[in-house]
């Protein structure tokens, strides 16, 4: 067996798990399934919601081996999750081998969907939440019209590189300017709470709140704390982002 080869397909399964925003006790349960395949005698990894450690030791070996891995970037992709825990399992029971496992983690999340289903799905989920928040055809219109142009502005965000932070403040003011200006111009009638509320439903962090919460209860209390932090910075930036495109917008009208 290859174990440097395991080592890596343990510390990517972990990496791309924490990437999308798996709970901390999966991301541990799934590298020590994937590490355990070894044999060896010792057998550990670690994870919080910045960083990864794996370790194999064994008196077979000379050296135990002992893998490091900061984690930058998070966002939730449950397709990806779902697709880890199905190659490690699918390795944990010997139906592929550990290069056909690595090669299949290397493929994760390359295709998946293109720019443009994301684009319209951004714009629809908008118009739907604008609906069950109670309006009426216009609201729906102008909040899938603001989710298309929120759907553009995370695009430009993305190729400047700027901070979660930064970006949803940035996404937060203009949608609600966007909002403002529909009334004026467009919908005079038009009930802006409704439209701004629908469409900053894509940027608000459920995932990340519910996963906090499962993290605490399972005991990973600084990835609980850590991602319930995560969770109230990027809630405070959306609702900044909101107000300052408001005042913005109020200038405007009065």
């Amino acid at each position: 067996m290859d174990y440097r080869t395991l080592m890596d397909i343990a510390i990517l399964a972990g990496k791309i798990m924490l990437e999308s925003n798996a709970e901390t006790y999966r991301v541990e349960d799934t590298m020590n399934h994937i590490l355990k395949t070894s044999k060896f005698e010792t057998t550990e990894a670690f994870a919080i919601a910045t960083g990864l450690v794996a370790t194999l030791d064994d008196p077979s070996l000379e050296d135990p081996i002992t893998i490091v891995n900061r984690i930058n970037v998070r966002d939730t992709n449950l397709n990806n999750i779902a697709s880890v825990n199905t190659i490690s399992r699918q390795l944990t029971s010997d139906e592929i081998t550990i290069s056909e496992a690595y090669t299949a983690l290397q493929t994760i999340g390359k295709v998946q969907y293109k720019p443009i289903h994301k684009d319209i799905a951004t714009s629809a989920l908008a118009a739907s939440f604008a609906l069950l928040l109670g309006g009426g055809l216009f609201e729906i219109l102008a909040a899938g019209i603001n989710g298309a142009l929120l759907a553009l502005i995370l695009k430009g965000e993305k190729k400047l590189d700027m901070g979660s932070f930064v970006r949803n403040v940035l996404s937060s003011a203009v949608i609600s300017v966007g909002a403002g200006l529909m009334q004026m111009f467009i919908f005079p009638t038009l009930m802006i709470s409704v439209v701004i509320t629908g469409t900053i439903m894509p940027l608000v962090p459920g995932t990340a709140i519910t996963n906090a919460i499962r993290d605490t209860l399972q005991g990973d209390y600084m990835s609980g704390g850590a991602k319930a932090l995560e969770a109230f910075v990027t809630a405070l930036s959306i609702a900044l982002g909101v107000a300052i495109g408001l005042v913005l917008i109020g200038g405007v009208l009065f």
